[in-house]
């Protein structure tokens, strides 16, 4: 069924008159007007910027902010139903320029959330508001790039990398209001002052539903929002490109192991939108391709895109932090729903796996799902657990030819500037880590790699 979302934010009244008349949409996203029901706080990263901001990438911006928004508020069904088809109308500055890059949009969005989505640009009115209202800071931080930084694993290495080959960066985190995850944002910030005072300035910006005032335009609650969030890898984006045009620089880094970069389905169940692919090559490809096409000179950056996360611990967190402070990052899919990080998702499998593989002693979760697997069977954590375990057995017994004819999807890694022969590489050593984990740390989850 088709879903139909308006930003009203920026419509003019003409467009509105007649996109009305084709109906009541089943949404309106507005993050200025006194209606609104979300939030883009940009100001954190204004006030910080040494060059103003351009026309493209203002609307950039809106329109990934609308986007993330539209894929928070459509639930998705069960089966033939888990995929959506949405319809998004979107004012922007530059109508004749999105009109013409609707279609490249559209694929980068599809690669994402694999959605039947559509995007329908109509003109910004002319007496919308400006949204540089922010003061800039007298003494504005001169970058020399710009960093993602999550909160997790992966971009605390990025970090580090760039901080201790001297570079100057500025960090921007996404705050989606999630209370764990801002505290958790909050500890790498200090964390990272900590070791290089100074040498870098961090920006959260607050994009996030909200209804807390009494006119606020409807959006559901959230228990009746998707949970899966594919779509806010091309915020993330977005955010790292306005710091970067307001910084003149042209490196965006987006850090990401390689094990993750390559996005291969753990197992067939998996396909589409059931995994993530938020720093896959051809997302960055298609992002990056956007960018020049409105103007910027903005590369987008993964440099862990051939080595694992046990890697990443090992040769770039270990020798200049502790334990406790490596330990300070979130992977957590649940993080903010659970007391601790949950120990049964993905992300926490793959942390745990990865912390043991570099050495590091072993961190508290939830459940201990890798000790007392058959505790769990039945259950989706004990799914996950056998979907690892699978995808390792499957790259540790075939040979390349014979890798590559499971998963054809490598193959088109090519087509976006990726070495082959490293990502295969890059697997082969991940599947041996699960192994030397497994077999060394958890003997009864052992028996199952023999499954």
């Amino acid at each position: 069924m088709l879903v139909r979302l308006v930003t009203t934010d920026g419509l003019a009244a003409k467009a509105r008159e007649r996109i009305f008349a084709l109906g009541e949409p089943d949404l309106c996203l507005d993050w200025r007007s006194p209606q609104r029901n979300a939030v883009l706080g940009l100001d954190a990263v204004r006030q910080r910027l040494t060059h103003p901001l351009t026309v493209p990438c203002e609307d950039l911006l809106d329109l990934a902010a609308g986007v993330y928004l539209t894929d928070i508020a459509v639930q998705r069904g069960f089966r033939e139903e888990w995929v959506r088809e949405i319809e998004l109308t979107m004012p922007v500055r530059q109508v004749e320029f999105w009109q013409e890059s609707h279609v490249l949009v559209e694929r980068l969005i599809h690669r994402l959330t694999r959605d039947r989505f559509r995007v329908q640009f109509v003109p910004w009115a002319a007496e919308a508001a400006s949204d540089e209202t922010s003061t800039r800071d007298p003494d504005p931080f001169e970058a020399d790039c710009v960093c993602l930084l999550s909160g997790g694993l992966d971009s605390l290495a990025g970090a580090v990398l760039l901080l201790r080959t001297g570079r100057r960066p500025h960090f921007v985190l996404h705050d989606s209001g999630n209370a764990t995850v801002r505290r958790v944002q909050r500890n790498v910030i200090a964390l990272l002052e900590k070791h290089w005072p100074g040498q870098g300035c961090y920006s959260q910006v607050r994009v996030a539903p909200d209804t807390g005032r009494r006119r606020a335009l409807p959006y559901p609650p959230p228990e009746l929002r998707e949970p899966s969030r594919r779509a806010r890898s091309f915020l993330f984006l977005a955010l790292g490109v306005v710091a970067a045009v307001g910084h003149a620089v042209r490196e965006l880094y987006v850090c990401e192991n390689g094990v993750l970069t390559a996005a291969l389905p753990l197992t067939d169940a998996r396909l589409g939108s059931f995994s993530t692919a938020s720093t896959h090559p051809q997302v960055i490809s298609l992002f990056s391709t956007v960018c020049k096409r409105a103007g910027t000179n903005v590369r987008a950056l993964n440099p862990f895109a051939y080595q694992t996360k046990a890697q990443l611990i090992e040769d770039i967190l270990r020798p200049v932090l502790g334990v406790t402070e490596i330990q300070r990052t979130v992977s957590c899919w649940a993080a903010g729903r659970r007391h601790r990080q949950c120990g049964g998702c993905v992300p926490c499998l793959l942390r745990r796996i990865s912390m043991l593989a570099a050495g590091l002693p072993d961190e508290g979760y939830e459940i201990d799902l890798l000790g007392q697997a058959e505790k769990y069977r039945g259950t989706g954590a004990y799914t996950n657990l056998i979907d690892i375990l699978s995808q390792a057995t499957a790259i540790h017994g075939k040979s390349d030819v014979e890798l590559l004819l499971e998963y054809p999807a490598l193959l088109d890694l090519q087509a976006w500037g990726v070495s082959l022969p490293d990502v295969v590489t890059t697997l082969r050593r991940h599947s041996d880590e699960v192994y030397s984990v497994i077999t060394s740390h958890f003997p009864e989850t052992a028996r199952l790699l023999g499954e």
